[in-house]
């Protein structure tokens, strides 16, 4: 009888270790969500500081700018600022960490168009519902970026 016992107590600790790799695993892989079949435009469409009141949308805001997703996995970032034009791209997946689902940007280089807290050349939109996304720069005292789906 104990033979039993022993047995099914190393049966349940394998299975309950099997669960709990397979969510760690899972924890930075990419969501149900994939590349779109066609380019995705995502606006720039409000952005606020760290004061109160600093809301700033449409021609009010420092900078315009917008991604596109393309459904090989590319995206480009570009963005107009006091007349001049700059681009950056690189490759995208969606992702889930902490139980929230982002937009992974990787870029090719190391970018001055990188919004992010780290210095790396890879930047993070939160997924907020199908056709808003917001950056996470504002984390760290960047700006709060706030995007919006348009259609092509």
């Amino acid at each position: 009888m104990k033979k039993s016992t022993l047995y099914f107590l190393i049966v349940v600790i394998n299975l309950f270790s099997c669960i709990k790799e397979q969510t760690l695993k899972n924890e930075n892989t990419p969501t149900e969500r994939t590349a779109p079949s066609k380019v995705e435009k995502w606006q720039l469409i409000t952005m606020t500081g760290s004061m109160a009141n600093s809301e700033r949308t449409g021609d009010d805001m420092a900078w315009q700018e917008y991604y596109l997703l393309h459904p090989d996995n590319t995206f480009i970032k570009s963005r107009e600022e006091s007349g001049n034009e700059s681009q950056a791209g690189g490759t995208y997946q969606f992702v889930t960490l902490s139980g929230d689902r982002y937009l992974e940007l990787n870029y090719k280089t190391d970018h001055r168009l990188i919004g992010n807290c780290t210095g790396e050349a890879k930047e993070y939109l939160m997924i907020q519902s199908e056709n808003k996304m917001s950056g996470t720069w504002n984390i760290c005292d960047g700006p709060g970026l706030e995007y919006k789906k348009v259609k092509g």
